[in-house]
């Protein structure tokens, strides 16, 4: 129940023909509670986008620290696989290493034992040297046929299957004067000249390597070759 409405102007209205103030608030009276009602809706509504929001904002910020955690284990776990390559890159050359210094012709006995079959009569090898990748000779041939025998000695290397066929060259060549010889008056040794030569190692393949072995003689090498493939070191 609603109380009396004090209207100071209900005279004049009934002059100018207007409705009472009760009337006219009785009219609006269902206006007011649309307002009211579609007032509350939309407040609602402004409340519930409000909440979607905050909650899709939550969601969202979940979402960004999952992300950023995945991408911190990401970044750690590319670190240890990049370590750990570099480990194993660096494990590999090393028995790489290991494995060519266990299989160099360089240093073997097969090598000194090829050079003997190949150096001819009335020639002396005096050194014989490692240079990088190359190998060289230095000795003396005597005369008689001093050049003929150095010669046969480069065409004899070319053959070797330690080295380059095409790479042995003759370096130097000299003539060396004739000495006397010690005990006999008057008598003087040969001539000769002196050489050398340079010649590229060979690289071989493993199984070739092996069969060059045995076919030389090397015992030892033949051996490290057999353990170095049972081991799966080289093919």
């Amino acid at each position: 129940m609603t109380g009396p409405i004090l209207d100071l102007l209900r005279e004049r209205r009934k002059e100018i023909g207007q409705e009472s103030m009760v009337s006219a608030l009785r009219d609006r009276r269902p206006l007011l509670l649309r307002g009211a009602l579609i007032g509350a809706v939309l407040l609602g509504a402004a409340l519930g986008s409000t909440a979607l929001v905050f909650l899709r904002y939550q969601f969202v910020k979940l979402q960004t620290a999952q992300l950023t955690r995945f991408e911190t284990e990401s970044t750690q776990m590319q670190a240890e696989m990049a370590a750990s390559r570099a480990k194993l890159d660096q494990l590999t050359a090393t028995t790489r290493k290991l494995t060519e210094g266990l299989t160099t012709l360089r240093t073997s006995s097969a090598l000194l034992a090829d050079l003997q079959l190949r150096t001819p009569e009335g020639l002396q090898l005096q050194s014989a040297e490692v240079d990088g990748d190359n190998l060289i000779l230095k000795g003396k041939a005597l005369d008689p046929l001093a050049f003929a025998r150095i010669n046969a000695l480069q065409l004899e290397l070319a053959r070797s299957p330690l080295l380059q066929a095409k790479g042995v060259t003759v370096v130097k060549l000299e003539r060396v004067p004739s000495t006397a010889v010690a005990g006999q008056a008057g008598a003087v040794g040969p001539a000769a000249v002196s050489f050398e030569l340079s010649g590229p190692f060979a690289t071989l393949a493993p199984a070739r390597q092996l069969v060059v072995m045995q076919q030389l003689g090397s015992e030892g090498m033949v051996r490290r070759l057999q353990l170095l493939q049972a081991e799966g070191l080289i093919p």
